[in-house]
């Protein structure tokens, strides 16, 4: 049977792929943690409901049946401390009520009560890896505990996209963009009890990987690895969000489209990948199954509408891009806080540099991967809208398209690399993307302190009171929380400044398997 052609001797990134992945994780996971810990019980959009379905499904609760007192919901059986998430939701969708509201509403019984949950539809994968502490831990320790399993799951996942990024020939921008792509808005869903944070980090990981199978010399073992991670990644993806049987089409279609023709099609069929094939279609299946048959919920009937109503939902949809684009960077809470000016300029800036370079200087075949997954981008949120207003009316969210803009900027990068923009690592353009590494983690504390802020003395509230004398504070206190992020952060940009000086220097491009890589699409000069 064909394989892959034999590699040449593995370069210095692929002998520490491992050191990479285990610096990736830490630092990753650190942010994830202190959102988590900074977050009050129920300030995440759906969380008592996710809470209160993962600690059914670690107690055995698999699959769902209406709940009889709300058959708009399906039953769980939890113990009352998680069930009282319902209860403490009483500051969202104000951004000038502060989280010790709760106080006279937290009930920490350990008895178990029935209850309802509106992700009793979601797969049962996601919930038990974040459910199974509630086994284990009582009181609002439950809570945190749980946000910190699913954040071990999203680091580990995000590190295996730092890894396999530098297993291609050509990576430094393709990293610059990953690094655009984690968003606070990422690392906040990923320190939360939401499926939505693993779903943008399994899709990163997975894309990244299967880039590195495609455009790669793997073979042997670090190919059986690689397959491997992209199973995982895969899996994880596909359990956590129905959309996502979609990310993971539209992720493999990218990568075979952008990989190299003779070495996609080895890989087709070597052992490694025909396992790979296998192991994703046996899951992919046991996830539509799951979705084919939903539990009988309750709920209105779809409205009777026109043309004229769809197409005007269709176009309101379409003109809301950029606020989703917004909603991609932060909006935190209950689509309540959005993220301060300065975090929403740093990524603006950041995305409309990188998508712009990728156009103007990216081959052929990387601009129209760019300009593929932009319309995939403003597509869908009208697509999805429209299959669903008659009965629910204006439903998305942009933290919804997170997965495809990790994507979407990874691929970007690409096009860069591809087309030998900033060859060795220029002092000028160093510098300009440090610059941008330090405004980008500016960003992600600003973030954090102002929607901290917001549940400590309200989203207008005096800074002064914040600082002196705050209604509420996370466990262990804002200030250790934010200056340990700060520190975080200082060790995020010292390596990310290492990543992008040390990334390999290809002066020339290697021709791919046909004419069209070798084409720019554009007359430009190279550097």
């Amino acid at each position: 049977m064909d394989s892959p052609a034999r590699s040449s001797a593995p370069t210095r990134w692929e002998r520490r792929r491992w050191l990479t992945f285990l610096l990736a994780f830490v630092t990753i996971l650190a942010p994830m943690v202190l959102w988590a810990l900074a977050s009050p019980i129920g300030s995440i959009p759906d969380e008592p409901s996710h809470a209160i379905r993962a600690a059914a499904v670690a107690r055995g609760e698999l699959v769902s049946v209406p709940w009889p007192e709300n058959p708009s919901l399906t039953e769980a059986t939890v113990p009352e401390n998680i069930a009282n998430a319902h209860q403490l939701v009483c500051f969202a969708f104000d951004g000038e009520l502060t989280a010790d509201c709760q106080a006279g509403l937290r009930d920490r019984d350990e008895d178990l009560v029935t209850t309802g949950s509106s992700a009793g539809l979601n797969s049962p994968a996601f919930y038990a890896i974040v459910g199974w502490p509630s086994l284990f831990v009582t009181g609002d320790a439950a809570f945190y505990a749980m946000r910190i399993a699913g954040a071990a799951v999203c680091a580990l996942a995000l590190a295996v996209m730092v890894m396999q990024l530098t297993l291609l020939p050509r990576w430094r921008w393709a990293m610059v963009g990953a690094i655009v792509g984690v968003t606070p808005m990422v690392l906040y869903l990923s320190g939360s009890l939401n499926p939505n944070g693993l779903e943008v980090a399994a899709a990163g990981g997975l894309f990244a990987t299967l880039l590195a199978m495609t455009r790669g010399t793997a073979t042997g073992r670090r190919l059986w690895e690689q397959a491997g991670l992209a199973l995982v990644t895969a899996s994880l993806l596909m359990t956590t969000r129905s959309i996502s049987l979609l990310w993971v089409l539209l992720i493999v279609v990218a990568a075979i489209f952008l990989g190299n023709r003779p070495r996609v099609a080895a890989l087709l069929k070597s052992p490694p990948g025909l396992a790979l094939l296998v192991g994703a279609a046996v899951v992919g299946l046991v996830t539509v199954a799951w979705y084919l048959q939903p539990p009988a919920l309750a709920g209105s009937a779809p409205a009777s509408l026109g043309i004229v109503s769809y197409l005007f939902a269709a176009g309101y949809t379409f003109i809301q891009s950029i606020d989703w684009v917004f909603g991609m960077i932060g909006f935190f809470g209950w689509v309540d806080t959005p993220a301060p000016s300065a975090t929403i300029i740093a990524w603006s800036a950041a995305l409309l540099l990188l998508l712009s370079a990728s156009v103007v200087w990216g081959r052929r075949r990387t601009t129209v991967a760019v300009w593929g997954l932009l319309v995939v981008c403003l597509v869908v949120p009208v697509l999805t809208t429209l299959s669903v207003y008659a009965q629910y009316g204006y439903i998305w969210q942009g933290r919804y398209m997170l997965a495809m803009l990790l994507c979407l900027v990874i691929v970007a990068g690409l096009a860069l690399d591809d087309a030998g923009v900033g060859i060795g690592a220029d002092r000028r353009i160093a510098r300009f993307v440090v610059g941008g590494f330090v405004l980008l983690a500016i960003g992600h504390l600003f973030a954090f302190v102002m929607t901290l802020r917001r549940y400590a003395v309200g989203i207008d509230g005096d800074f002064g009171r914040f600082v002196f004398d705050p209604s509420w504070e996370p466990p262990i206190g804002w200030r250790p929380l934010s200056v340990a992020l700060l520190l975080v952060l200082v060790v995020a940009v010292w390596l990310s400044r290492k990543l992008f000086l040390g990334a390999p220097d290809h002066r020339a491009v290697e021709p791919s398997a046909d004419r069209l890589d070798d084409q720019p699409s554009r007359t430009t000069e190279k550097s």
